[in-house]
């Protein structure tokens, strides 16, 4: 969901054909189909305080702590490895995958049931009834509407005689059991796949919890794999999403980052030493997601579940809250049992968000938990929420303080924008505080924390805060200084630190509370609001700073191994998978898109001024390197400008800045090339890519916009040689009245070494950095200006080796339909004809003869799906809609084509 780059961009993944590494539990189960990464003709031809984590897991039963042969696990899992005893051959016959049941003995002799031990076969749950189900006759219903007029009430579970008539809306990948305040009221039809999505319909009083078992099925049992991507032991994904309606038909939950998810289950590891714990995090985000090549080696971890999960009065208040992704990431917009809802699941004011502990891709057994309605009271009137949300448009799914609110981001850090929904009813004002506790143990005792940002007098009426606001409310004083502003955080030195940011919903008017702002610290603001306080609402996040002028961040060495390579990738790992055989890394991308925030400043595409005409369009790719470079003595023009020449760690490809005009051109160092510079000419983003002639989004400069959550000291891409390209500096307005690279976030910010700042050892033609100035190993910086990544490769490539041929349309559609001199300005989704586009707006220019001066245009596309006209199931297949006014909002006069590829 996350409709605006969270934003790999909703309807844009739809499956990636049959191959996508995250199409798991699954894809068509044929996976036989191959896509080839495309190449960019690139031509001017066509259009202080160290903080950790802290606290008991209160999860119940655990497993013994199987640390394993090897000894490199010590968490509170247990370990189990190689393929599980087969008990139930197939839970459904008729799925187009065998859902099997078996069992897997420890080390300890504990049996475990895999993938979960369900009530499938259960009748005292009933099964939910069918949104789409294509396993019943007559029950692929097109709309949620026609689902609901099908049922008779004999489907609705009664919890509370006095209670109204809830909805729920689901879809899981693959299986899901839901409890309401612990009474079973539904479970999945279908365990595996094709996919399908559900009703459950029950009677209960609001506020109510709602948990649920969800289950990633696997086909190798105990190993978490399943037959994929050309693989019998592919790593599959899950992922789900749920909508509950009220009896008027309002929307009073939906699931989000305020659940709470857990693993139970976690497989397939290949390496013991990847998995960790924190708190009561299960983490194994190091862990390699690429398919298994020897089976019986595969380890699994599992932890017993809670006896009393389910229910209402359970504590979950240690559990780790869900984690979001996008449809893109979870590929369901090629499915019908999806695409069908989007009514419902895509929301315009509640959006409904897909939830997962984690890890999507190997935690395979998960439950969540979430508080879903209002208190109605015993008058009948609202009188609460449970629904409080907190959320920033400026935070990724890492939840991340961006770089920009620190007191590394432009003008020292500036607070991020917030927004605010689901308050109890009852508001008068609200009140906000930012704290961080240098140490855990402190976490009760506010007096200790350090405060950033204390604000009260918020009126009723607001459910907003922009970037770095200061005109709403009345700033209390911060810790650091003692003044009535945001204090941007600024730790003195690396290592995670924890920051919440809590708003307060306040029964106290306005000029009501008795404070004076000048001495109001957060102490006496919270003893101030307690007995006013409704509810909250927070946001936690975490950052590792490091400092821009000392050099702790500037790498000793280059990574000459799989583990240390692959390290600078382990924060993308929902975007990108890292294999190595030999002295080879290949890097596959799942998408082909850029991780981006919800910010204006971050939209793809947009500030493109002039348009080749092209799209991004989904894909996933293999780009591969050497483990080990093999420096040059010197730099040597050796860059072949029509390849790209390395991928980011997002898992986007870079190209050379410069146009090339002619095929193959070799791009030659001391050659001025701005007349060619894609950066000069306007035709990248604002985040300095654009979508080349392939339909492929890829960079011409460093991926800056990464730079709002990233960690400096990790390398933002890796180039063909095996060398790291690190951020140094980047963005920035180049050219009259044009556009603004990195959104005035990052023109400022250098991370270059120390000695190259003082030019004592500068960057070399190629922008490499001699790491220990006698040549022996050399890293890559970024720079504001050409060549902007590399201009040229320091060790040896194999550039066209590293990059296959791309796919092309079957039948070249239509570049030139908005006539030339225009800029692209918006970039987002939009509901037309009970479907779901993907959207770029085209603002014309003075001399543009298309588009009616005044008016924009829209070019709109998406990808086909079963039981579209033009669906082909063995390619891939968009339709586009080209519209010369985007006020013509019947489609009246689009040009409408479909295309293959």
């Amino acid at each position: 969901m996350i409709k605006v780059i969270r934003q790999l961009t909703s309807s844009l993944l739809l499956g990636l054909l049959t191959i996508t590494l995250l199409s798991g539990c699954g894809g068509s189960g044929d996976d036989s189909s191959t896509v080839n990464p495309p190449t960019d003709n690139n031509s001017g031809d066509t259009p202080g305080d160290g903080d950790s984590g802290d606290g008991d897991s209160g999860d119940g039963d655990s497993g013994d702590g199987d640390s394993g042969d090897d000894g490199t696990y010590s968490g509170s899992g247990a370990i189990t490895q190689g393929v599980a005893t087969t008990t139930i051959n197939n839970l459904f016959v008729a799925g187009s995958r065998v859902a099997a049941v078996g069992t897997i003995t420890d080390s300890n002799q504990q049996s475990w049931v895999v993938p979960a031990d369900t009530l499938f076969q259960d009748n005292t749950m009933p099964f939910a009834s069918d949104l789409y189900n294509s396993y019943v006759s007559g029950h692929n219903y097109s709309n949620a509407a026609a689902a609901e007029a099908a049922l008779d009430g004999t489907d609705i579970i009664e919890i509370d005689s006095d209670g109204e008539v809830i909805t729920a809306y689901i879809f899981a990948d693959n299986y899901f059991e839901m409890y309401v305040n612990g009474n079973a009221v539904g479970k999945d039809p279908v365990p595996f796949t094709e996919f399908n999505s559900n009703i459950i319909r029950f009677k209960v009083k609001q506020p109510f919890t709602v948990a649920m078992a969800l289950v990633d099925w696997e086909e190798t049992l105990g190993t978490g794999t399943e037959n994929n991507q050309g693989s019998a032991y592919a790593a599959g994904d899950g992922g789900m999403v749920a909508v509950f309606k009220d009896s008027n038909g309002e929307i009073v939950g939906v699931t989000n980052n305020q659940w709470k998810a857990q693993t139970f289950y976690t497989a397939p590891i290949v390496e013991k030493s990847c998995l960790s714990e924190s708190g009561t995090q299960r983490l194994s985000a190091t862990c390699s997601t690429g398919a298994v090549s020897d089976i019986a080696t595969v380890y699994g971890v599992h932890w017993s579940r809670p006896t009393n999960w389910m229910s209402a009065s359970f504590d979950d208040s240690s559990w780790p809250s869900a984690v979001t992704y996008t449809n893109d990431t979870v590929g369901v917009d090629n499915k019908q049992a999806y695409t069908n809802f989007t009514a419902v699941f895509d929301d315009a004011q509640s959006d409904a968000q897909f939830i997962w502990s984690s890890n999507l891709v190997l935690d395979n057994e998960v439950l969540v938990r979430g508080i879903v309605g209002s208190d109605t009271g015993d008058d009948g009137g609202d009188t609460g929420s449970g629904d409080f949300q907190l959320t920033s448009k400026a935070v990724k799914s890492d939840n991340i303080v961006p770089l920009s609110a620190t007191c590394d981001g432009a003008n020292g850090g500036m607070s991020i924008p917030l927004q605010w929904s689901g308050a109890p009813s009852g508001v008068q004002s609200y009140a906000l505080s930012m704290h961080h506790f240098p140490n855990p143990n402190d976490a009760d005792d506010f007096s200790k924390a350090h405060s950033y940002w204390t604000v009260y007098d918020i009126p009723a009426a607001t459910d907003n805060l922009a970037t770095g606001e200061t005109s709403i409310g009345v700033f209390g004083i911060n810790s650091v200084n003692n003044q009535q502003q945001y204090a941007a955080p600024c730790s003195a030195a690396p290592g995670d630190h924890d920051y919440t940011i809590t708003v307060y919903a306040l029964s106290s008017a306005v000029d009501s509370l008795g404070l004076t702002g000048s001495t109001t610290d957060l102490v006496t603001l919270r003893d101030a609001i307690a007995p006013h306080t409704l509810g909250t609402a927070t946001l936690s996040l975490t950052r590792s700073r490091y400092n821009p002028n000392n050099d702790q961040h500037v790498p000793q060495s280059v990574a000459t191994t799989c583990a240390t390579k692959s390290a600078a990738f382990e924060a993308y790992s929902d975007y990108v998978s890292v294999s190595c055989s030999g002295n080879t890394m290949s890097v596959t991308t799942q998408t082909l898109l850029p991780y981006r925030s919800q910010l204006e400043g971050d939209k793809a595409n947009v500030g493109i001024r002039s348009w080749i005409g092209r799209v991004p369009i989904p894909e996933q790719l293999t780009w591969t390197m050497p483990i080990t470079p093999t420096y040059l003595p010197s730099p040597q023009s050796n860059i072949n400008i029509h390849h790209a020449v390395g991928v980011s760690v997002e898992g986007i490809p870079i190209l050379h800045y410069a146009k090339e005009s002619a095929p193959d051109e070799i791009a030659q160092l001391g050659q001025d090339y701005s007349s060619r510079d894609t950066v000069l000419l306007g035709e990248i983003d604002q985040c300095g890519g654009h979508a080349g002639n392939g339909e492929d989004y890829h960079y011409h400069m460093a991926p800056i916009c990464l730079m709002d959550s990233h960690d400096p000291s990790q390398p933002l891409a890796y180039m063909f040689d095996g060398l790291p390209l690190y951020f140094g500096t980047g963005g920035g307005v180049k050219t009259t009245d044009g556009t603004d690279y990195g959104a005035g976030r990052y023109e400022d910010l250098n991370y270059l070494p120390a000695d190259v700042k003082d030019g004592s050892n500068p960057l070399d033609e190629c922008n490499a950095y001699d790491l220990h100035g006698d040549g022996s190993e050399y890293v890559y910086y970024s720079t504001s200006d050409a060549p902007y990544s590399i201009g040229c490769f320091r060790a040896q490539a194999d550039q066209e080796g590293s990059v296959p041929a791309g796919p092309h349309w079957v039948q070249e559609r239509d570049l030139s339909w908005s006539g030339n001199d225009v800029s692209l300005t918006d970039y987002d989704t939009m509901s037309f004809g009970g479907k779901t586009w993907q959207f770029i707006e085209v603002t014309p220019g003075e001399s543009n003869n298309r588009i009616e001066a005044g008016k924009k245009a829209l070019i709109m596309y998406r990808q086909l799906a079963s039981g579209d006209s033009g669906y082909d199931p063995n390619a891939n297949c968009y339709a586009f809609r080209y519209r010369l006014d985007s006020t013509d909002t019947a489609g009246t006069n689009d040009t409408y084509s479909e295309h293959c590829r």
